[in-house]
């Protein structure tokens, strides 16, 4: 199944003390998933959120079946339609097509541990899933294996942009350990077999990016380097403002401790990431970014420690209401079922005096 026979990274992680009335988000535990689930994401349409296949042990078994979350009714639903090809490591596009109100996921990871370059498609109006056969996804690494964008996907005026990737060893077929700096645009509207276009590339090459859109500019945060079969969370925050002709390596501060396989919401003036995974390992810990002051700011912990969740701010920009659910558990010993939702109104995120953490427990095997 791929696995990867390793020490792993065992970083040490800096936790933050945290001033409970400058803080901004109050997290609150929410209804458990009807599985254990990682490596996945949410996407709202309308009132529902909808997930679209998880892997649910390290073995890499994936199931492909599509649930929603009534966020009215405060229940799961099974739409009893599987994905064609089950996938984990995937994000949500949800994209206005010529068919209707459509949910893509670009490439991700087979059950079998392939990584794929398949573009899929869900449309929750007819319930219908299909494979998109036309446009497969285009990314690659220098060594050119198709390259593992997972978490590292944004949309911005009906245009979907994917960035980074890896390749790893470990993949059936095996490839070779390595870090895309590639970013691509989707058009869902565009002719069939010419919707992909290239754009600017990363001032680093680099996988599990966590992205979030303010205004007509895109963050890309954290992410891993893999280094012979070590992932390596990183504090990089790069910037792109869509048409520029670069990437802005200095367009925002980097984070205050490095952060990968997370993910991050952009709201009016202020981007949230939501838990910071150090894989194998992962913390609870909430960073905010201030756009206008360019500065990052510890807040109001998750209540678990999680990586590879799915999320989804269910609320406005305005007044957010963060969904977070799934992932693996503090160690990466553990898939998580259980949820957790975040509020706030203005977000003021105090930075708190810094103690030692403990550093992470060093893993044997891992299924990326």
């Amino acid at each position: 199944m791929g696995l990867v026979l390793t020490g792993g990274a065992a970083l040490g992680s800096t936790a933050a003390s945290h001033d409970s009335k400058a803080a901004a988000i109050k997290w609150k535990e929410g209804k458990k998933f009807p599985s254990v689930a990682t490596r996945f994401d949410g996407a709202l349409v309308g009132s529902k959120v909808y997930f679209l296949g998880f892997r649910v042990d390290d073995a890499g078994t994936t199931d492909g079946s599509i649930w929603y979350y009534d966020t009215k009714k405060d229940k799961y639903t099974d739409t009893k339609v599987d994905m064609p090809v089950p996938v984990s490591n995937y994000t949500i596009a949800v994209l206005k097509d010529k068919k209707g109100t459509a949910l893509y996921t670009f490439g991700g990871r087979t059950g079998d541990g392939e990584t794929s370059n398949t573009v899929q498609v869900y449309y929750p109006d007819s319930n219908k899933a299909m494979v998109v056969k036309t446009d497969k996804w285009p990314g690659k690494t220098p060594s050119d294996c198709t390259s593992l964008p997972a978490t590292g996907v944004v949309v911005v005026k009906n245009v979907a942009y994917v960035m980074g990737g890896m390749s790893f060893s470990t993949s059936i077929p095996a490839c070779t350990d390595d870090n895309s700096n590639q970013v691509w645009s989707f058009d869902p509207m565009g002719k069939d077999g010419k919707r992909w276009k290239s754009m600017p590339k990363l001032t680093q090459a680099r996988g599990y990016v966590s992205p979030a859109v303010v205004g007509n500019t895109i963050y890309a945060i954290g992410g891993d380097v893999n280094d012979v079969g070590t992932l390596t969370a990183q504090a990089t925050v790069e910037s792109w403002k869509i048409g520029a002709k670069k990437w802005d390596d200095k367009g925002a501060k980097d984070l205050l401790e490095p952060c990968d396989e997370s993910r991050a919401f952009g709201l009016d003036s202020t981007v949230v990431l939501a838990g910071c995974g150090q894989w194998p390992n992962s913390l609870p810990d909430v960073q905010v970014y201030d756009v206008k002051k360019d500065k990052w700011s510890q807040d109001t912990p998750l209540n678990e420690a999680r990586r590879n969740q799915a999320g989804e701010n269910i609320g406005s920009s305005s007044k957010p209401n963060i969904m977070i659910v799934g992932g693996y558990n503090l160690d990466g010993t553990a898939i998580l079922d259980t949820s957790e939702f975040g509020t706030a109104g203005k977000f003021i995120g105090q930075l708190g005096s810094a103690q030692a953490g403990v550093s992470g427990t060093a893993r044997t095997a891992s299924l990326f």
